[in-house]
Order: structure tokens, then sequence, then C-alpha cells
């Protein structure tokens, strides 16, 4: 092969920007809707084990620490996780007890580090006051 072949895209390519990042040295911005690591919020939290029952992966362990003192322990497996959001899906609390973070660098030399645990007191939900009623507006009078 002749180098006069390969000049003009070798000159097209020298004065064009860089079509990659960077990356270790420059990060990007995580996408808005971008599901990350599944993390607990204990405080809202009323151990429903709804998350635990719906994880495809079977990521999510609970178990009860102290029965009398309603403890409970959660125990998350990113080494397991698929990232599909199905238990913030599932978690019927308003705010969510379950979240989805924006991390994505999660490797480690240890599988056993990837796990993420919370001991927690079970959550009590308190029951949301009633709107005080209003009378209807009353009606103009017609002219």
């Amino acid at each position: 092969m002749k180098l006069a072949v390969f000049l003009p895209e070798l000159l097209r390519h020298l004065f064009k920007k860089p079509a990659t990042v960077d990356y270790p040295f420059k990060k990007l911005a995580v996408p808005v809707n971008f599901r990350g690591t599944p993390y607990l919020n204990p405080e809202r939290c009323i151990v429903c084990r709804a998350c635990e029952r719906d994880c495809p992966a079977e990521a999510i362990e609970i178990s009860s620490v102290n029965e009398a003192e309603k403890r409970f322990k959660m125990i998350i497996h990113n080494d397991r996780c698929v990232h599909c959001a199905q238990c913030v899906d599932s978690c019927p609390t308003t705010p969510k007890a379950m979240l989805m973070d924006s991390l994505f660098e999660l490797a480690d030399d240890d599988r056993h580090k990837l796990k993420k645990d919370w001991v927690y007191v079970r959550a009590v939900l308190k029951p949301k006051a009633a709107a005080p009623a209003t009378p209807p507006p009353a009606a103009e009078p017609k002219a």
C-alpha cells in the first residue's frame, strides 16, 4: 500500500475534535433517568418486603434483628443487582423508601465489598390529615 492513499484521510482527522472522552480524567454527566444503585431510606421503610419479593435478581434480603424493638436488617447485594428499579416501583410508601442513585462505577476486587446493609427500626406511617371541608362558593346574584 502506498502512503499517498491514506494521506488525505490522515490530514482530515488531524483537524477534527476527538470523538471520545478522556474518561478517567473527565467525567460525563449522568442522564436524567439513569438507574444506578438501589439504596434504602430507613426512616421511610415499613418493612412490607415488597422490594424483596419483587426483585428478579434476588438481590435484596430483609431479616428481623429484634422483633420486640421492631429492628430489621436489609442487605442489598450489588453484585447480583441488575439495576432494573423494580424495588423502587414496588415500594408502596410515599415518598419512596427505596431509591436509585446515580453511581455507576462499582467495580471492586471483592464481591463482598459491594454488599450494602442497613439496620433500622420499622417506620410507622402516619395517616394523612383530612383536608378541612370548605363551603361551596356562594353563587353570584344575577342582574
